[in-house]
């Protein structure tokens, strides 16, 4: 029997859900405007209906267009869990949630008694952590497939906006460029809003941003940031340490940078720069090196490997056209730096309306289309000499570039076709939007004094 993810009591509830959502934020926009005179909450309800309205059509697509996938297999997964600890259950949900316990598949096709079936490998843990982070969430949704994924998205939205007011405290003239850059691209809040791995990593960056930059840039050492960072990278480490490590540097970079930033020799700060960025490369290097036995398939020999394995993959005909090809190359360091600029290409300016072979990817093309045009101004407008000075001239535009590019070119490589690369380069697309918004605004403050 197949089973049915939206019906009736999905329609009664949704409506409810959604009025009560956006009241509780239309109260605290209103707080935020009226006592602590924040301008930027101007934009906090309609990003937040963009997110809700993302995570919304995410349930719709994979329904109806996709006929299923990893949005319905997360919720199907999870209801099963909120089933067994509903029925009292309790000694079969801790079973269920150690995925080293080897009767899990006993428990859950014993009759079907609990309702659908595992939408995952039970030792895949990244998947599993996945699940019992929305258990709590599907439970407060009474299982509700919509609601589940509209409760998600309001509250990842935090993370992003707390994301959006450290941007705004260092460029608060770029408030509404930062608000189209992070809020309202629309593969961000599409593919970031659902019930997926992405949408709780997303979310965590923006957390473990806002965390960091009030923790060790503005020296505010309250504990409620340092639990946003270690909240941050657990949430990295058990779903995909990748971002962690995708992190790290311009972390680094933006910390010690802000610390010689101020320093009167003008010169030897520039020198430095680079070299801390090297440093911080090979520090991350050394930490994929060393602790590859605790990153399993993250780690930096199975991830040159698996870049390899997936350029392969291509030629086999299921991928149909709907994959890419970035030509050939050795799973070392150097084979796989040769591919930077193929793999950057890839994650920021593609698919191409051209490579559009479905609606879905249509869209994806066009937003890519706006994308390049976007990169090709900005490089027009800012003269070389302007933008590397303008680089190393802000820490937080360091950090935003190094993560984009970082990631971009990680992303690019890695990923088999356009539908997963749509997906999974989300988190980079608003830092390298700000970042051009960023550039520009420094060059025109640069063309003004001169």
């Amino acid at each position: 029997m197949e089973e049915r993810y939206l019906d009736i009591y999905d329609l009664l509830l949704s409506p409810f859900y959604f009025l009560l959502i956006m009241y509780i934020a239309y109260y605290y926009k209103n707080t935020k405007l009226r006592i602590h005179g924040k301008k930027h909450y101007t934009y906090f309800l309609p990003a937040l209906f963009c997110k809700i309205f993302g995570s919304i059509c995410l349930c719709l697509i994979y329904t109806y267009y996709y006929n299923g996938g990893d949005v319905n297999n997360y919720y199907s997964s999870t209801r099963i869990f909120v089933n067994v600890l509903l029925e009292g259950h309790l000694d079969k949900f801790f079973d269920m949630v150690d995925y080293k316990n080897n009767n899990i598949n006993y428990i859950l096709s014993s009759g079907n008694v609990y309702g659908g079936g595992l939408g995952f490998s039970p030792s895949d843990y990244y998947a599993l952590f996945t699940v019992v982070l929305t258990i709590p969430i599907c439970l407060v949704a009474c299982k509700s497939f919509i609601v589940t994924s509209m409760i998600l998205a309001s509250l990842s939205f935090i993370g992003l906006w707390k994301m959006y007011e450290v941007f705004i405290d260092q460029f608060p003239q770029l408030k509404k460029e930062f608000a189209y850059a992070i809020f309202f691209i629309p593969s961000v809040f599409f593919w970031g809003s659902g019930i997926l791995k992405d949408t709780y990593t997303f979310s965590a960056v923006g957390f473990y941003i806002c965390g960091l930059y009030n923790y060790q840039i503005l020296k505010k050492r309250h504990l409620q940031y340092l639990f946003m960072i270690i909240g941050a990278v657990i949430i990295f480490i058990y779903i995909k340490p990748y971002f962690f490590f995708a992190l790290l540097p311009g972390s680094l970079i933006w910390i010690f940078f802000n610390r010689i930033k101020n320093m009167k020799n003008q010169l030897l700060a520039v020198v430095i720069i680079p070299v801390l960025l090297f440093v911080a490369l090979g520090f991350v290097v050394f930490l994929l090196n060393n602790f590859g036995q605790y990153l399993g398939e993250y780690s930096l020999d199975n991830v040159l490997n698996k870049a390899v394995k997936t350029q392969q993959d291509l030629i086999r005909e299921q991928y149909g056209g709907n994959s890419y090809n970035i030509g050939e190359f050795e799973p070392t360091i150097q084979g796989v730096l040769m591919k930077t600029p193929a793999a950057l290409n890839l994650a920021l300016f593609r698919p191409y309306i051209w490579d559009a072979r479905n609606p879905v990817m249509l869209l994806s093309g066009i937003e890519n289309l706006f994308m390049l045009s976007f990169s090709l101004y900005i490089l027009i407008k800012v003269k070389f000499s302007t933008l590397i000075k303008s680089i190393f001239s802000h820490p937080l535009l360091i950090f935003s570039i190094l993560f984009a590019l970082f990631f971009a070119f990680s992303v690019g490589l890695t990923t088999a076709n356009y539908g997963a690369l749509a997906r999974l380069k989300i988190p980079c697309i608003p830092f390298y939007v700000s970042s051009l918004f960023i550039l520009y605004n420094l060059n025109k403050e640069s063309f003004k004094r001169r």
